[in-house]
This record gives C-alpha cells, structure tokens and sequence, in this order.
C-alpha cells in the first residue's frame, strides 16, 4: 500500500504536464493565427495606404460631348505611389449610385492613347458614355471606385 501513493501522484504529474502542454500548444497555436492575421492585415492596409488617387475636375465644368450618346471626362491622378490598374474590369465608375457598365467606359491617357495601368503621379481620364444627357445644371456624384476599394467622390454640375 505504501507504493500506491507515490504511483498514483506520479500517474496525476504526469497527466497534469500532459494538460498543461496540451493547454500551451493551444495557445501557441492561436498565438501564431493572430499574429498572422495582424501581419496580413497590416500588408492589406499599407497596399491601401499606397494606392491613392483624385479626381481633378473642375465640378462646374465637366467636359461633354456627342448629341446621343454623351460623353462625359473625368481626369483621375495616381497621387499615391504604386501603379493601379486603369481598365473597365478593375475600376467601377458610378453616377449618382447607378454603376455605369464596362461597355460604357474608355480609359486612357490625357493623350487618347489606351492605357491599363496608371503609374504613380500620372493623369488618366475616364470617358462615361450615357444613352441620355444628364440635366443640365443639375448637380451629380460620381464615384469612382478601384480593384482594392479605394474610392473617391465628385460632386459636380451637368453642362
């Protein structure tokens, strides 16, 4: 009888250690998936921070033309410090809310010669073809949005 105590405190040692490893790989675990998380999160946010654009209209005077369909312009400028994407599939263009279709966008340079990427510091401009003019002297948004998010607004007067 004298051995069963010393036994079965060890039996009780060695469950606990087996526990407490099985508790400290667990933590280890989630850990490493948090700080993986942050690390990727942070990756995420400084692409974001990288990427930035405006749109440098003048909102009272946003150029048009054609008598059906029109052609509306807006300038776009890569005032961050990576390339974005410059093509219908990669970039959203919306007015007052209403996604314009892909068929319905040009992207080019400020030269009329087609693009797919603006470089940092270039200008780009959009070409918004729209069966209907919109009213003149009205008052609309356009949004711009790119692949990663990045958005910006414009609000400006129909010609």
């Amino acid at each position: 009888m004298a051995a069963g105590g010393p036994a079965s405190e060890l039996i009780l040692f060695i469950v606990a250690v087996i526990v407490a490893g099985s508790v400290a790989g667990g933590l280890a675990y989630v850990t490493t998936d948090i700080a993986h998380g942050m690390n990727d999160r942070g990756a995420m946010l400084a692409d974001q921070l990288r990427t930035d654009f405006a749109i440098i209209n003048d909102p009272n005077n946003i150029p048009v033309s054609g008598t059906g369909p029109y052609t509306y312009t807006f300038y776009i400028k890569n005032i961050g410090k990576e390339p974005i994407a410059f093509t219908p599939d990669a970039v959203q263009v919306f007015i007052d809310g209403s996604l314009i279709p892909a068929a319905n966008l040009t992207f080019t340079d400020v030269n009329g010669a087609s693009i797919s990427s603006l470089d940092a510091y270039e200008v780009g401009v959009i070409k918004v073809t729209l069966g209907t003019a919109l009213t003149s002297g009205d008052y609309y948004t356009v949004t711009v949005v790119l692949e990663n998010g990045k958005k910006r607004s414009l609000v400006f007067k129909a010609p």
